[in-house]
């Protein structure tokens, strides 16, 4: 019931952690790292915050810690922490009675760090997983409330992965909050260290194409690159291309190289890589200076792993 929400801020960028959270607590405020005014994760969380009248706040770094008395002041119950990339020192995140959680889009303590879901497709992994757990000093390595498995299927991008991560995500959100709103708890435990892996941020350059790599490799790499992030690539005659899209067909029997376009049918293009072929069905060429071109592709051009 209304009266037995509890009061919460929300740091990150996460729109559907948001909604989960304005529909079962009363979110005091939101706080999201500055960002382009076009991003597409601002626009979602701002828009939503106008429409409840919460307030808005995109403090950078330093900036965040003047923002300690305004915290206080607002008594929160609970921080709730999704996709925000500074940090939270404990004179914020032990403000609240019940302290600070974050959701985090792996089976922790496997995968902590940034950027997981992309690295647990690109790895070819079978399985991951959503955790909620408390905030402490230490990247991703606080107490497990409560996690959930989480297939990867062959055909995922890291797009689908990542919306069916947050569904389940706001699942646990939803029953975190209903159970310490009537008043009860749930036993927390430690992480073991020494199951723990951690991966960095991923950086343009993670999105190259080894073309000495299986197929299947190749393949992962691209599903996990789908935009919005900047894709896997390699280059014909000097020209960046991107792969949007790809499906991987296990065949034993091609003799081309590997990279080699072996068939070119409407906009689609069929690659010889190690152990099969890969279908692309999405791709942007650029030139030198990042703009988009056209290029007449041809049975028998071999992608490269540098621009000449």
């Amino acid at each position: 019931m209304s009266e037995n929400r509890i009061n919460t801020i929300f740091f990150g960028n996460n729109g559907l952690i948001l909604d989960c959270l304005i529909k079962n607590s009363n979110v005091k405020s939101v706080f999201c790292q500055p960002l382009e005014k076009s991003n597409v994760n601002r626009i979602e969380i701002t828009e939503t915050t106008d429409k409840y009248s919460i307030p808005f706040h995109e403090p950078d770094r330093k900036e965040l810690y003047n923002y300690i008395d305004y915290i206080k002041d607002l008594n929160p119950d609970l921080i709730v922490v999704c996709g925000y990339k500074y940090i939270i020192r404990n004179e914020i995140f032990n403000i609240p009675r019940f302290k600070s959680i974050n959701i985090h889009p792996s089976y922790l303590p496997n995968y902590r760090g940034q950027h997981v879901v992309n690295w647990a497709v690109a790895n070819g992994e079978n399985e991951t997983g959503v955790t909620i757990h408390f905030v402490d000093k230490g990247i991703d390595t606080g107490d497990i409330i409560i996690q959930k498995k989480v297939p990867i299927l062959f055909e995922d991008s890291a797009n689908t992965l990542h919306d069916r991560i947050y569904h389940d995500a706001c699942e646990l959100l939803k029953y975190f909050l209903n159970t310490i709103s009537s008043g009860k708890f749930l036993q927390a435990k430690k992480q073991d260290d020494s199951e723990a892996s951690y991966f960095r941020p991923r950086n343009p350059e993670d999105g190259i194409i080894d073309w000495n790599r299986d197929g299947i490799e190749i393949y992962n790499l691209i599903r996990a690159l789908v935009k919005p992030w900047p894709g896997a690539y390699g280059y014909i005659k000097g020209k960046k291309i991107i792969l949007w899209g790809a499906q991987f067909e296990a065949d034993s029997s091609i003799y081309s190289s590997p990279s080699e376009i072996i068939a070119i049918s409407d906009s689609n293009l069929v690659i010889s890589v190690k152990g099969g072929k890969l279908s692309i069905d999405n791709y942007t060429i650029l030139d030198k200076n990042g703009n988009e071109i056209k290029l007449e592709l041809q049975i028998g051009d071999k992608f490269e792993k540098e621009s000449d």
